[in-house]
């Protein structure tokens, strides 16, 4: 295997190899976004001004050096983009054709993206010819997926090609909140008259979410929590496992019935402050179940009534007709005034095999 280095010195005699790698890939017609006509001299420059951003910890050059020889390079570059600074591209990967096929190249994208994540990357992409069919098993090998492409971008004569696309997810914060294409956070807008989408559902202060498995995290914080548990006989979680399986079987009822409990987020900022909602009839029930669980910090908001108010809405477009219910247990004063502000009606007490619960009910019109 090759010595991978990391070059940030002008003076650094694996430069002027790197500059004489790039033109003889230039004069192969490799496509690494150097021009035709390039020279060691105007490589050699290129080099240079990239090295103050290899210093700055916004770029990273490396070399695979084999018996004291260059036999390969890439770079990788911080995004110019203020709020992008997790966002990185790998470019100007290229191996000598003598070193082909020994694991220079794979070798070369692990540095990368090891250098990038180092400093504070999360998200690496590149961009590749499409005719460049080689490169793309290479770096699908290494992780990369295809994300899009730009259909006939690149001019070769008068020959036109396809530029794909493709993405690496590093490592991120355990504290980031990846919230995606959800309408939430700073800069977030919905199209006019549009309040939902196939995975989420905006009330005015709320992101109702799709539960995923990236939420066990919260979801074992919430009902992991003894404040949260005051009310439940069954008392607080104690195994993060625990909260695995019960998204999976969220998971499982929206996948069979369209429906379920949601994670709920704030619209302002994504941040998920509880779960809840509706959930199909399980065998022996007689009606679809509302339910709600909200970290301590976002109660005395009304976002219980909030989220209430959109399951009931959920429930009447998709099971018309069927009661909703909610059994609450009888000293839980603040959950059974959000299900009378909802319009739930008590229907009585029921009994469970963990105690006397009331039975509230509506059939949403």
């Amino acid at each position: 295997m090759p010595d991978l280095i990391s070059v940030t010195d002008p003076a650094d005699p694996h430069l002027d190899q790197i500059a004489e790698l790039l033109v003889a890939a230039v004069r192969r017609r490799e496509a690494i976004g150097l021009p035709a006509d390039v020279t060691p001299e105007y490589a050699r420059n290129w080099l240079l001004k990239l090295l103050p951003a290899v210093r700055a910890n916004d770029a990273g050059l490396i070399a695979a050096v084999v018996d004291g020889e260059v036999a390969g390079t890439a770079k990788w570059q911080r995004s110019e983009w203020a709020t992008r600074w997790v966002h990185g591209d790998l470019d100007k990967l290229t191996v000598a054709p003598s070193h082909r096929g020994s694991g220079v190249g794979r070798a070369l994208v692990e540095a990368v993206a090891a250098d990038a994540s180092a400093h504070g990357v999360e998200l690496l992409t590149l961009s590749v010819r499409g005719n460049n069919h080689g490169a793309i098993a290479l770096y699908e090998g290494c992780g990369f997926r295809r994300t899009g492409w730009l259909e006939n971008a690149v001019a070769d004569g008068d020959a036109r090609h396809d530029v794909v696309l493709m993405a690496r997810e590093l490592a991120r914060p355990a504290t980031a909140r990846l919230l995606g294409s959800w309408p939430a956070g700073a800069g977030a807008s919905l199209a006019r008259g549009v309040t939902e989408g196939a995975t989420w559902w905006r009330t005015d202060r709320l992101l109702l979410c799709r539960p995923t498995a990236a939420d066990a995290a919260e979801h074992f914080a919430i009902h992991a929590d003894p404040a949260t548990n005051v009310h439940n006989p069954a008392g607080p979680q104690t195994d993060r496992a625990e909260s695995e399986q019960t998204l999976g079987a969220w998971a499982f009822q929206w996948a069979k019935s369209g429906f379920g409990y949601w994670t709920v987020r704030l619209a302002e900022t994504g941040e998920v402050i509880g779960f809840g909602g509706v959930r199909p009839a399980l065998p022996g029930e007689d009606g679809l179940n509302l339910y709600y669980r909200f970290t301590p910090a976002a109660w005395g908001h009304g976002y219980a009534q909030e989220l209430g108010r959109a399951a009931l809405e959920l429930a009447r477009r998709r099971a018309p007709g069927e009661p909703v219910l909610a059994l609450i247990r009888p000293e839980n004063a603040a959950s059974i005034r959000v299900a009378e502000r909802l319009g739930l009606t008590l229907d009585g007490p029921v009994e469970r095999e963990l105690g006397t619960y009331l039975r509230y009910v509506i059939r949403p019109a």
